[in-house]
């Protein structure tokens, strides 16, 4: 597992007016949906391009691609694993950038959970666990990367009327094929996590999903934890930051900040824990 690095904090500040105001120039115009061959090409030639990520040198962003339940398909039209990507990562890596002292070594990565290159990398980022499924082979790795010291982030999955928990009981059911005897923690306001970099305050932290059903507070943050207390994943349910890294200057106030305050909180606390 790639050693932790601390983040440092850049002299640049973080405004809003960089990451949410119109006609910022690295905000990207809708792409078109990417096939099946396409992830896999632009995957494999980013690891070609950049052969020695797995070293103490910074930090790639890891999406995993997985087999979703909806519609059980591996490709990019309106597959789940791919939302937001890969607008989502690159405007992600934009911010990190600006704000940040952390050096980013390589780009954005697509991977399954059955890809051993999994290992080489600290931090992997999961879209919609709501249709999330594993198979045997998924877990025992997934299981082995936490136990390794790795960290994931769940993100952009809801329950809103009528639906009676349906996502969070199928993200639940998976995770829990991995840890068995772990149950997830309710990230209090005051956890260091939202502190660690900037300050955030999660109960305020609007959402960028807007259902009927789900209201402004309805947003929920949990960790999984390994003996040691050390958090494995974080989860952020009823709430979908990745949306805020693909649409910056679309959403409402200052979700898209907070998405990217988020994401930077998070990163920081997995490399320096």
């Amino acid at each position: 597992m790639v050693g932790k690095r601390r983040l440092l904090r850049s002299a640049v500040l973080f405004s809003p007016l960089l990451l949410i105001g119109i006609g910022a120039p690295w905000v990207l115009a809708d792409s078109e949906p990417a096939t099946e061959t396409e992830v896999v090409q632009r995957s494999r030639r980013a690891v070609q391009e950049a052969p020695d990520v797995a070293g103490d040198h910074g930090f790639r962003f890891v999406r995993i691609r997985y087999k979703d339940n909806r519609s059980g398909g591996w490709g990019r039209g309106g597959q789940t694993w791919a939302y937001d990507w890969p607008a989502a990562e690159e405007n992600l890596y934009e911010a990190i950038s600006r704000t940040t002292e952390l050096h980013l070594d390589g780009d954005p990565v697509v991977l399954t959970l059955a890809d051993s290159s999994i290992f080489d990398y600290p931090i992997l980022y999961l879209c919609e666990p709501g249709f999330w499924q594993t198979d045997e082979t998924e877990v025992a790795m997934l299981r082995t990367y936490f136990e390794r010291g790795g960290f994931m982030i769940f993100d952009d999955f809801h329950d809103y009327e009528g639906y009676e928990a349906r996502q969070w009981n199928n993200f639940y059911y998976n995770i829990k094929q991995v840890f068995p005897d772990r149950e997830p923690v309710l990230l209090e306001p005051d956890h260091p996590i939202w502190s660690i970099y900037y300050d955030i305050d999660p109960v305020e932290a609007p959402s960028t999903k807007d259902y009927e059903g789900i209201g402004p507070y309805d947003d929920r943050y949990y960790g999984i934890f390994d003996d040691n207390g050390r958090m494995m994943a974080v989860i952020c349910y009823n709430q979908d930051i990745g949306d805020g890294w693909e649409w910056p200057n679309r959403n409402l106030e200052n979700a898209s900040t907070i998405s990217f305050q988020m994401a930077i909180n998070f990163i920081t606390w997995a490399l320096t824990h």
